[in-house]
């Protein structure tokens, strides 16, 4: 496939010039090149406006105008052709002015051969291609990172802006992202302890080169609103490879955050409603039966105890606690004068008192609680030797909250006076638990229990006569 020709455009007003650069050109054989040439500015920025140019060659002094200014028309009317400047001087101080207003190159006229004016624009075709690239990627990554809602930004090792998105001058209100650039946090930001805040955390990344998350930070708009972000920031090395910066990636969470502090006040007030429930179903047992109502108060208390020396989760103590709270409310299906008799009861009369965990699931099983209060309630009787009540239930089949609160009811129950005996006091009710640890009770509720009672000196803080 033939390579098409690299097309320049001669800006040379003097003929000997201009051959001298035509006679170079066409000395080389590896490389072909479509010369055109001018002897005005004015005709060579009309030639760029066409467009075709692959690099131009140009003299600073043409009739229509001279020194630097000329490279500066020609490059701001093409500033994406790479232009070399030709000239009869061999000026080291105008060869850097050029250079840095954007020239490729500098060459003497005298001095240049065909391999090195050549080369000399190869290279320059090269760079000014790369940089064209890099410019396209450049502006690609600023649009990208413009897009992206969530605050992006770099800064030096001393705090200062080298790189924000949109989003960032939005917050900070500035006009334009390079408002910001060169500028720290302190600008735009008038609260000290927020603003040290993230100088810390900044240096800590640099120092311990080392990413660091953080779930939420507090930061003050420009309109005085606070913010809530969850940022992350790590160490990148900076473009001369000597330094760290910190790249940041900020999400604003604030909706979020206050979304879920309206449903953790929502919960509160559910948790308060369903206490109240929980509460007001306890009353009814209590109206009919004081006893029992003070009896499931203590337990909910020694069954809280235990369930939390065994390190549960503060949900589910406050579940057992609940359930505890009502586990015998079957006990409102019982005629009073049975559950208040001084004396022994008959077998019916007992039999009659076994249904109560069935009549308080009954009760409980369409309540929508988020523990299994109904199912706590209906096998609170059942023992781990399937010697219980109402179903035999053995243990793998019945909850750890029923078994804790199982515990806590024959200690509670045995201590406590009942109207049909006294107190059989708290040693005997310990020595129950302990004699049939393992074959009725579980035998790690047991231990615990009897560790709070001998080694952690529990006492009931609710008192009969409370109730």
């Amino acid at each position: 496939m033939e390579t098409k020709p690299i097309k320049v455009l001669l800006i040379e007003d003097n003929p000997g010039d201009a051959r001298l650069m035509q006679e170079l050109l066409s000395e080389e054989r590896n490389t072909a090149f479509d010369l055109v040439q001018v002897d005005r500015l004015t005709a060579g920025i009309e030639t760029l406006i066409v467009g075709g140019i692959d690099i131009v060659l140009l003299d600073l002094t043409l009739p229509d105008s001279s020194g630097l200014e000329t490279f500066v028309k020609t490059h701001t009317s093409a500033p994406h052709v790479p232009i070399i400047v030709l000239s009869g001087l061999n000026d080291e101080e105008m060869a850097v002015r050029a250079v840095r207003e954007g020239a490729q190159d500098y060459l003497v006229k005298g001095q240049v051969d065909t391999k090195l004016l050549v080369r000399a624009m190869q290279y320059a075709i090269e760079r000014k291609r790369a940089g064209e690239d890099l410019r396209i990627q450049q502006e690609f990554l600023r649009n990208v990172i413009d897009a992206d809602p969530n605050l992006i930004f770099v800064k030096d090792q001393d705090g200062y802006f080298t790189l924000v998105n949109q989003a960032v001058t939005e917050l900070y209100g500035a006009t334009t992202v390079y408002d910001m650039i060169g500028k720290k946090d302190a600008h735009f930001n008038s609260h000290q302890e927020e603003v040290e805040r993230f100088l810390q955390d900044d240096r800590e990344v640099t120092r311990l080169l080392k990413e660091k998350r953080i779930p939420v930070e507090r930061i003050t708009d420009s309109h005085g609103n606070v913010r809530w972000l969850q940022t992350v920031k790590r160490p990148i090395l900076s473009p001369d490879g000597k330094t760290h910066n910190v790249l940041g990636i900020s999400t604003d969470i604030t909706e979020r955050r206050l979304a879920e502090e309206m449903l953790k006040e929502s919960l509160e007030k559910l948790r308060k409603s369903m206490e109240g429930t929980i509460q007001a179903i306890a009353m009814t047992v209590e109206l009919k039966d004081p006893y029992t109502a003070g009896h499931q108060r203590r337990v909910a208390e020694l069954a809280s105890a235990i369930a939390r020396e065994m390190n549960l989760s503060s949900d589910q103590i406050y579940g057992i606690q609940l359930a505890a709270g009502i586990h015998d409310i079957g006990k409102i299906s019982i005629p009073a004068e049975i559950l208040s008799k001084p004396g022994k009861i008959s077998v019916i009369e007992f039999n009659l008192i076994k249904t109560h965990p069935q009549v308080g699931y009954e009760i409980l099983k369409t309540v929508e609680f988020p523990w299994p209060i109904a199912d706590i309630v209906l096998q609170h009787h059942e023992r781990i030797d399937g010697s219980g009540y109402p179903f035999g239930l053995v243990d793998q089949e019945i909850t750890l909250e029923t078994k804790i609160i199982s515990v806590a009811d024959v200690v509670e129950a045995m201590s406590s006076h009942r109207p049909y005996r006294p107190s059989l006091g708290m040693d005997l009710a310990l020595q129950e638990i302990s004699e049939k640890s393992g074959k009725i009770y579980d035998p790690n509720i047991v231990e615990i229990c009897l560790k709070l009672f001998n080694n952690k000196g529990f006492k009931f803080q609710l008192t009969e006569t409370t109730f």
